[in-house]
């Protein structure tokens, strides 16, 4: 459990009103634990800005009032409760990710902007893990990032460029070149592609990179990692760029990535990212080609027939 989750199990229902406790004294914010007569878990954010965001779902409520003292109080109430340990998480990043606000003067609107960004895991009602094809596809995306962005154009330039979390087309988007990232097991003889747009021609040349992703028993392979140790290992390299290291929080929330205890049992080997360069002749199902009317397309392609366009393999 987070350190948040026991707290607030922890605490008993006021049976009189709500309770609150300060989260953190070292913390810039006024951030408090809240627990109502009804044992509801509340998150509150008191702050000399003024916001007029009132939003209602299943799963929680946020609403802003101003106190008497002149400040205004923002309040984020669990309605589900068996969403606990999931709110417990992203509240918790709400309180971390805060700590750094590039924008002292606007407290409240970094605070929802990032929560707005986590309200679709809440909103899904589910355990707000990735499942098995999201989370290989997310490893092979950050392995790139790491071995090869990262490397080649530095970690700003890297990190930003990394747009497929955010609904692009291809996952990496840089001024000079794309770059889209399959993910597959050794031994797999053919790729999934979700769309006609992901392998289609555009104005920037395009290269393929397919990462060779093994599933391995946790603790068990000096080589094996978990999501978790990549994305530790992602955050301390880029720690000397605090703007860098905001966008890689960002795409993990697009992706709907949350640093959750379950992930440590997934362990993972690179046994190599091969890159193709797509190119006229290159095999492949694309938008600018299909007839008009056809809406989305999904296929596979056949790893035998792009050995031709082969350029590198790492590892």
């Amino acid at each position: 459990m987070t350190s948040l989750e026991n707290r607030w199990q922890a605490m008993p229902a006021h049976p009189e009103g709500s309770a609150f406790q300060r989260i953190d004294e070292s913390h810039p914010l006024d951030f408090y634990l809240g627990k109502d007569a009804s044992g509801e878990w509340l998150l509150l954010l008191i702050t000399e800005e003024q916001t007029a965001l009132s939003r209602e779902n299943r799963a929680i409520h946020v609403f802003c009032r101003k106190r008497s003292d002149g400040r205004w109080a923002l309040m984020f109430r669990l309605m589900k409760p068996e969403l606990g340990k999931l709110f417990s998480l992203v509240c918790e990043d709400l309180v971390e990710s805060s700590r750094s606000n590039p924008d002292p003067t606007h407290p409240a609107s970094f605070v929802l902007a990032r929560f707005i960004r986590w309200q679709r895991l809440l909103e899904r009602g589910d355990s707000g893990l990735l499942d098995d094809a999201a989370l290989r596809g997310l490893v092979g995306e950050l392995l790139f990032l790491e071995t090869i962005a990262i490397p080649g154009r530095g970690v700003r330039q890297a990190v930003s460029g990394w747009c497929g979390p955010s609904g692009a087309d291809r996952d990496f988007c840089f001024p000079d070149r794309e770059f889209e990232i399959k993910t597959i097991r050794e031994g797999a003889d053919r790729i999934l592609v979700s769309s006609a747009e992901q392998l289609d021609l555009a104005s920037k040349p395009l290269d393929l990179g397919v990462v060779v992703l093994e599933d391995a028993v946790p603790g068990t392979l000096p080589e094996a990692f978990t999501v978790i140790d990549l994305v530790g290992r992602l955050r301390q390299a880029l720690v000397p760029d605090p703007t860098a290291l905001d966008i890689l929080e960002s795409r993990l929330m697009d992706a709907g990535f949350l640093m959750r205890e379950e992930y440590g049992e997934r362990a993972f080997v690179l046994r190599r990212i091969r890159m193709f360069k797509v190119m006229e002749g290159f095999p492949a199902i694309r938008r600018s080609a299909l007839p008009s009317g056809i809406g989305k397309v999904s296929w596979e392609l056949l790893v035998q027939a792009i050995l031709p366009f082969e350029v590198t393999t790492t590892r």
